[in-house]
């Protein structure tokens, strides 16, 4: 099993929000306990799973996003936040 690390605020709220831009995108509402999947060459969501590709970064969570979230990378908030910039400048092509 891989080590997992518990997640900062700020960056699980940067989580909520990138689900949140990639729902808008779908034209669908958040569902916290079904996050829509979603996949490019930067990064990769679905139900219980974000992958961040350029470094191999995954956060899972268990049912339902936020419950039990847990990080495979010890990141700082600042390693994070850029993660999760990147992330979404990914999704509109910025």
């Amino acid at each position: 099993m891989t080590e997992q690390y518990e997640m900062y605020d700020d960056p699980f709220k940067m989580l909520i929000l990138l689900a949140t831009l990639i729902s808008e995108k779908q034209g669908t509402e958040l569902k916290f306990e079904h996050v829509p999947s979603y996949e490019n060459e930067v990064f990769a969501i679905e139900h219980q799973k974000f992958l961040y590709k350029k470094d191999g970064t995954e956060i899972t969570w268990f049912e339902f996003l936020g419950r039990d979230i847990a990080s495979s990378s010890d990141l700082t908030r600042s390693q994070y936040n850029k993660m999760f910039v990147d992330c979404m400048a990914s999704l509109y092509s910025l």
